[in-house]
């Protein structure tokens, strides 16, 4: 299996590549770059300068592990490898980014996959649940309807029936009255007679 560079941003917006190699292990690691045509440019230096032994530069870490950087044939340094346990591990690394360099695909991990558009289904079933709370308010004004106009047809009801009361007493009112009415005559009848027969003696 050949090796491949992988091509990535960072949190801070900057990019860098690996160089993996057959196995998926990392064996080279680049330099931040600002831009991603600047990350491109460095791995076509790899691939350049990688079956050059004379920009390998061989270093050794503060605890002693060995481990080497690549430069450019401006003298900058493109990457370094990781940290090895012995010289012979390293020499080893070197050889693996000579072999797999050159010939190694780029896998741009900076592109965003597209999104899959929604199947139908998951589409139908998001506006059935998006309708489903404007459904349940009309069906609960369609179950509170019968009760609102229970309670109106109740008050109809209410004043038909109280209507006949309210006839039947202001009927007896008027006949209360119909039957004061010949009493009350006669009284003045009675309070005028005496007054004519004093006029009547003089």
């Amino acid at each position: 299996m050949a090796g491949k560079f992988e091509l990535k941003k960072g949190k801070t917006g900057k990019f860098s590549f690996n160089l993996k190699s057959g196995n998926g292990q990392v064996v080279f690691t680049s330099q931040t770059y600002d831009n991603k045509r600047s990350a491109t440019a460095g791995i076509a230096s790899v691939k350049k300068n990688a079956d050059k032994d004379a920009r390998y530069e061989r270093k050794s870490s503060t605890k002693g592990q060995p481990y080497f950087v690549m430069k450019a044939t401006n003298g900058q340094v493109v990457g370094k490898s990781q940290m090895y346990s012995n010289a012979v591990s390293m020499e080893k690394g070197i050889k693996s980014v000579g072999l797999n360099a050159p010939s190694a695909d780029t896998v741009d991990l900076t592109v965003e996959a597209p999104k899959a558009k929604a199947a139908p289904k998951k589409k139908a079933a998001a506006k059935k649940a998006k309708a489903a709370p404007k459904k349940k308010a009309v069906a609960k004004k369609a179950k509170a309807a019968p009760k609102k106009a229970k309670a109106a047809a109740k008050k109809v009801a209410k004043k038909a029936k109280a209507a006949p009361k309210k006839a039947k007493a202001a009927a007896k009112k008027v006949v209360k009255k119909v039957k004061a009415a010949p009493k009350k005559a006669k009284a003045a009848a009675k309070k005028k007679a005496p007054a004519k027969a004093k006029a009547k003696k003089k």
